[in-house]
């Protein structure tokens, strides 16, 4: 009689994996917030002095 080991799917191990899970859940918001801090660093206007009074 053969045994009934079915393939367990790609998705059904990627979501019992928690410590996948979990780290993914850290460096996916992680990444994005420094991306997001760098664009907003990029775009922030330069410091211009003002003029010296003659």
């Amino acid at each position: 009689m053969a045994e009934g080991k079915d393939k367990m799917s790609f998705w059904q191990v990627f979501y019992d994996d928690i410590s996948l899970l979990f780290l993914l859940g850290v460096v996916i918001p992680t990444v994005l917030y420094i991306i997001w801090g760098v664009m907003e660093y990029a775009n922030a206007p330069t410091y211009t002095p003002p003029m010296p009074a003659p």
